[in-house]
């Protein structure tokens, strides 16, 4: 089965081209809350994951926030930011939906073929990178800020969190978290360099407050959205 491509549309660039002994070099400029990217040569595919949807809320705030939500918001901003470099775009969910078949039981069972599915749709379209959009929380609530996972056998997977997450932790007030190693079950099986993004804490009320904002949440996303594009800069 495929999966219906959203091939995304161009956009006025602000693009400075300088010729360096035979070499392209592309400056890319952030204006307001969209992402002008230059058009890339080659044609990337990018994965979007928003995590959990559906039956599965993700995490739950203290004011009844559900993870889901957040994470959907952010991919589709995210994608909205990629638009002007051509990249092709897909989303696992585009709306508040799971992979689970009606009559399937167990939390264990039910996640493991959400997952899967997600996993094979990246690995089908031969996506370039995974990205999986997720917020964190903690029982005590002390904790905030981003944080970007990647394989521990993923050399290519380490370079694209480093980069996602050298960008977030340029937004006021972040902490300055470095991008971290992990075995995630999502970012294990997928064919290609693949990461997850913790933008935030659930469970920080203050975080929370900010995390439903339009404002925080391009701030989030043009961050992501620039550190993929970097790492397509770097790694043609």
């Amino acid at each position: 089965m495929r999966w219906p491509k959203i091939i995304l549309g161009k956009k006025t660039a602000i693009v400075l081209v300088l010729g360096v002994m035979g070499m392209l070099v592309v400056s890319v400029f952030w204006h307001g809350s969209t992402a002008v990217v230059s058009p890339l040569e080659d044609r990337y595919v990018v994965m979007l994951d928003p995590g959990h949807g559906g039956y599965d809320p993700g995490a739950v705030s203290s004011q009844g926030v559900y993870e889901k939500e957040i994470n959907l918001q952010i991919a589709h901003k995210v994608k909205e930011m990629l638009r002007p470099s051509g990249i092709v775009v897909f989303l696992t969910r585009e709306e508040d939906s799971d992979y689970v078949p009606n009559g399937v039981t167990g939390k264990t069972t039910k996640k493991k073929i959400d997952l899967n599915h997600r996993i094979e749709m990246a690995n089908q379209e031969k996506a370039n990178v995974f990205v999986s959009l997720h917020v964190n929380a903690t029982a005590k609530g002390q904790n905030s800020g981003a944080e970007t996972f990647y394989h521990y056998k993923s050399e290519s997977g380490k370079r694209l969190a480093e980069l996602i997450q050298q960008e977030l932790i340029k937004i006021s007030g972040m902490n300055r978290r470095i991008a971290k190693p992990g075995d995630f079950y999502v970012i294990k099986n997928t064919k290609m360099p693949a990461v997850i993004v913790e933008v935030g804490y659930l469970s920080s009320t203050k975080e929370q407050t900010k995390l439903q904002q339009t404002w925080y949440q391009e701030q989030l996303s043009r961050a992501i959205a620039k550190g993929i594009s970097n790492y397509f800069s770097t790694h043609p």
